[in-house]
């Protein structure tokens, strides 16, 4: 991913002690939504003024563009268009701008293209008010076009004395060896591929004198149930601080959430977000369907502890800790061996399909577990034979021999392999 890095100098520092809890979102037959663009508006304040600063941040999946190549640089271009209104309450435009930008990638850059993204931002002002911004992006190589809309406020700011910025998630924060901070925006709003909630936002302070607040900080589920709950203090400085604050994830389970922080019985500050796993959309619904996926890999105890939960939300979080046991890098954010699993269940599915799903088939399960062969010999149309294939695993010495006994493409295996059915995961 191609990072906005933004330099924040210690004016404060805050960095929570991982108060805790959080975590949910996920799979069935892999059904994807696609994201063509990701896009976060956030608006902080300036000290000095009445007007909101609306930061812009885009982030765009490189293999969601065409790419065509230049010759004369010996480069793959990409060009794109930003296109950005805003209109208020009353559906009056305030702001309408188009950003072209071109994506430039070399030979082996367009090789590896795959998890890339392009990511950058944007500002311009708006007074106080709730706004609509109709944000699309337009492919001029293929001339396909994506919209999405969002709203968002900018707050009256005038009487107050601590003015709170919205609430911006981070994908990394790291420290220079002068105190600067540098973080990357985690703009698609998925904490799902890490172990952590991080947080950044601004208040400014209208007080003459350092001040020590409490605050309260909620997250709450899709039924406003309160998953989540701490007090912390701040000591703000007057003038710009900047805050810093971390939260565990380890008790979410799939699905949407808000942060509020709330002063008193008031929320000066929130966010949205979502909890899932990579490009597998698992959510609550379909959680039992995703733990029946497990088949290949978990054993039959694990299978049944999972099962087992009397609810869907301790379903999940089974199905969650089932996976973190697996991890083969737990500090870093992704879970590699959770990622390959799911990639090649989604790959059976498009493989292997006819009237059950790919990863149900013997040629999905062969395929899940051990991956793509070295040698396939294809016999479909042999004389008095009927069609048969013959898959060969040369560097762990293995061949599973498939017949079409129907004739509908329904490949059988003539040796079953139940008995060694997760030796490949280990």
């Amino acid at each position: 991913m191609r990072k906005i890095i933004l330099i924040l100098a210690a004016f404060y520092l805050f960095t929570g002690a991982a108060y805790s809890q959080i975590k949910d979102k996920s799979m069935t037959s892999l059904d994807q939504i696609k994201e063509y663009f990701f896009a976060d508006p956030l608006v902080f304040y300036p000290l000095d003024s009445a007007v909101g600063r609306v930061d812009l941040y885009i982030e765009v999946p490189l293999d969601n563009l065409q790419f065509k190549k230049n010759n004369t640089a010996d480069t793959y271009e990409a060009f794109v268009e930003y296109k950005v209104i805003v209109k208020d309450s009353r559906g009056d435009i305030a702001f309408n701008q188009v950003y072209p930008e071109t994506i430039s990638n070399t030979k082996a850059e367009q090789k590896s293209i795959e998890g890339r993204s392009s990511s950058n931002m944007k500002n311009f002002f708006l007074p106080s008010g709730r706004y609509t911004m109709s944000f699309t992006l337009r492919d001029k190589n293929n001339f396909n076009e994506y919209s999405k809309d969002f709203v968002f406020g900018v707050k009256d700011i005038t009487g107050d004395k601590l003015i709170f910025s919205d609430v911006m998630l981070l994908q990394d924060v790291t420290e220079s060896s002068i105190g600067e901070k540098e973080i990357t925006p985690l703009i698609n709003g998925n904490i799902g591929e890490m172990s952590k909630i991080n947080l950044f936002y601004e208040i400014r302070s209208r007080f003459e004198e350092t001040v020590s607040k409490h605050y309260k900080m909620l997250i709450k589920n899709e039924k406003e149930s309160v998953v989540f709950d701490s007090t912390f203090v701040l000591v703000l400085k007057p003038g710009a601080n900047t805050v810093f604050q971390t939260v565990s994830a380890d008790k979410l389970s799939f699905g949407n959430f808000r942060i509020e922080i709330e002063d008193g019985p008031d929320p000066v500050a929130g966010k949205y977000f979502t909890y899932r796993w990579g490009n597998m959309p698992v959510n609550m619904k379909e959680i039992d369907a995703a733990i029946n996926q497990l088949m290949y890999i978990a054993s039959n105890d694990e299978m049944k502890k999972m099962k087992s939960g009397k609810t869907k939300e301790e379903r999940a979080k089974r199905f969650v800790m089932f996976w973190k046991s697996k991890d083969p890098s737990p500090n870093t954010p992704k879970n590699e061996l959770m990622m390959e699993y799911y990639n090649r269940i989604r790959i059976a599915n498009e493989r292997y399909s006819h009237y059950v799903e790919g990863w149900k088939t013997d040629m999905g399960m062969v395929f899940i577990i051990y991956g793509n062969p070295n040698q396939i010999d294809r016999h479909p149309f042999e004389e008095n034979a009927k069609p048969y294939e013959i898959w060969t695993y040369y560097d762990m010495n293995r061949q599973f021999i498939f017949v079409d006994e129907t004739g509908y493409g329904d490949y059988r295996l003539t040796t079953p392999i139940w008995d060694d059915r997760n030796r490949g995961w280990h």
